[in-house]
């Protein structure tokens, strides 16, 4: 009988130990587990779309090797228009599958879209990302890591700063009153939505901020905006704000219920039109007449 009870001690001290060791095996594997599924936001080092900073350029948008990524004021509509055969090779597409972004950005600012000629390209709040491929020696050649040549070609080329609150857009626009179509490089905001000037504000710098208020400003939604960073082609200095009372109109581009701050550019303040929905690209407001006041794109 002491045999089988002394078997039996040896047994459960030798699962006991099983148990044990089993334990530690198991805190190890979630301790494993825990590190390698942690957020993408918190593992910069495998983003897959970047950060990059230059003294003169500020922060601005990298592949994963750091090649510079630049938007083109041309695509203010969303659509890739860089197709003629001189720019298409000048200017590649970029294209990420599987998209990773450090915390610094947001990944719902990134979505893909389609060329027409049936290519994948990754868009950055709504504009389409390329790379800057010059020619060289004959063969268009992508520019190296960390180099940004590209920016301000043709003021409509430009790298891409998360931090820009204007960007510039380039599109044929109708004159609402001659209705004549021209082409017009203007201000937008960073998602491509139109901003205006209104020719009353030019008239009577004085009055700007009860210039266009009550029902103007339900048709005329005032641009608020601290001081941004903009593009190399822009002047930040050519940029503040005044005053403005509250406004409790809802409208598309928000509800306002306090006195904001309205941004202006070379002393003119800035204005969305409701006719144009907060909807990117729409240029429903150049030279409209609108109750005797003219509104104009603003141009730089």
């Amino acid at each position: 009988m002491a045999k089988f009870d002394n078997f039996i001690l040896r047994r459960f001290r030798s699962l006991g130990l099983g148990l044990a060791l089993l334990g530690a095996l198991a805190v190890s594997v979630v301790g494993c587990k825990k590190d390698s599924s942690a957020p993408v936001e918190d593992q910069d080092v495998v983003a897959t779309v970047k950060l990059a900073n230059s003294a003169t350029l500020g922060t601005y948008l990298v592949d994963a090797n750091g090649n510079t990524l630049y938007i083109f004021a041309r695509d203010v509509d969303g659509a890739n228009t860089c197709t003629s055969a001189t720019c298409n090779p000048l200017w590649p597409v970029y294209y990420e599958a599987n998209l990773k972004v450090p915390k610094a950005l947001k990944a719902s600012d990134f979505a893909t879209k389609t060329t027409a000629d049936g290519r994948p390209q990754t868009t950055y709040k709504g504009w389409p990302l390329y790379y800057f491929a010059p020619a060289v020696g004959g063969v268009y050649t992508r520019e190296a890591s960390g180099v940004t040549s590209g920016d301000a070609i043709g003021g409509v080329w430009h790298v891409v700063n998360p931090s820009h609150g204007v960007v510039l857009a380039n599109k044929v626009v109708e004159d609402k009153t001659t209705h004549v179509m021209s082409a017009k490089t203007y201000l937008a905001d960073a998602q491509g939505r139109t901003l205006y000037f209104f020719a009353k504000d030019n008239a009577s710098p004085t009055t700007q901020p009860t210039n266009c208020t009550g029902g103007c400003a339900a048709i005329w939604p005032a641009f608020y905006s601290s001081v941004p960073a903009v593009p190399s082609t822009l002047k930040g200095s050519d940029f503040a704000t005044i005053t403005r009372d509250p406004s409790t109109t809802a409208g598309p581009y928000g509800t306002t219920t306090s006195t904001r701050e309205q941004l202006t550019y070379k002393g003119r303040p800035l204005y969305y039109y409701a006719g144009d929905n907060a909807t990117r690209g729409k240029v429903e407001g150049h030279n409209l007449n609108d109750s005797g006041d003219q509104w104009f794109v603003a141009t730089p």
